[in-house]
Formats: structure tokens, C-alpha cells, sequence
């Protein structure tokens, strides 16, 4: 089986997970958590944050375009091996797994 990455493109935070600071996100915390899983299944996990890696979203036409039209209202970002699967909020765990498996269906 080929490798699954998934990649998060966030906006700027206080930490590179978000899970910081006196005001936790609740949502963060859950996402967080499901990616913790996910690399526990074998699953490559990147998380890029605006201010920790800029880099990163240079280095994909696809987010470099949405942020040059349309500034940080798009993020985060999520994909699965390069193909975006969610803008504007973080994924649940049941929909990462399910862009998971049906890459391992397409193999």
C-alpha cells in the first residue's frame, strides 16, 4: 500500500497544534486527537501553520491561490495525499477515515 499523508494548513496560531493558551478550542482539541489516531494507524500527518511553516502553503499551488484570493477565510485546509477534502473548518475523524479508505479501495 502506498503512503497516505494528510496535510493541515492553518491559519496563524500561539502553538503549532493550537491546543494553547487560556482559550482552548474545543474543536481544536478533537481535531487534534483525531490526528493523533491517524498517525497511530500509519497515517503521515503534517499540520502547517501560517506563521510556523509559511513555507509550506508556497510550496502548494492549490492553498498558495486560495490564500493570494482570498486571505486566511478559507483556512484551515485539509487534505489527503494533495486533494483538498475540507476549507473553512477542521474534518471529523469519520470523514479523514473515509477519504482514508477509499484511497486504500482505489490501490
Amino acid at each position: 500500500m502506498s503512503k497516505i499523508e494528510v496535510k493541515v494548513y492553518e491559519p496563524p496560531m500561539c502553538c503549532s497544534t493550537g491546543v494553547c493558551g487560556p482559550d482552548v478550542d474545543d474543536e481544536l482539541i478533537q481535531f487534534n486527537d483525531a490526528l493523533k489516531q491517524l498517525e497511530q494507524e500509519g497515517v503521515e500527518v503534517e499540520r502547517n501553520s501560517m506563521n510556523h511553516n509559511p513555507f509550506a502553503f508556497q510550496q502548494n499551488q492549490t492553498i498558495l491561490d486560495s490564500v493570494n484570493n482570498k486571505g486566511t477565510d478559507d483556512l484551515p485546509i485539509t487534505t489527503v495525499n494533495d486533494k483538498v477534502i475540507e476549507m473553512g473548518e477542521y474534518p471529523a475523524l469519520e470523514k479523514l477515515k473515509a477519504e482514508i479508505n477509499q484511497l486504500k479501495e482505489e490501490e
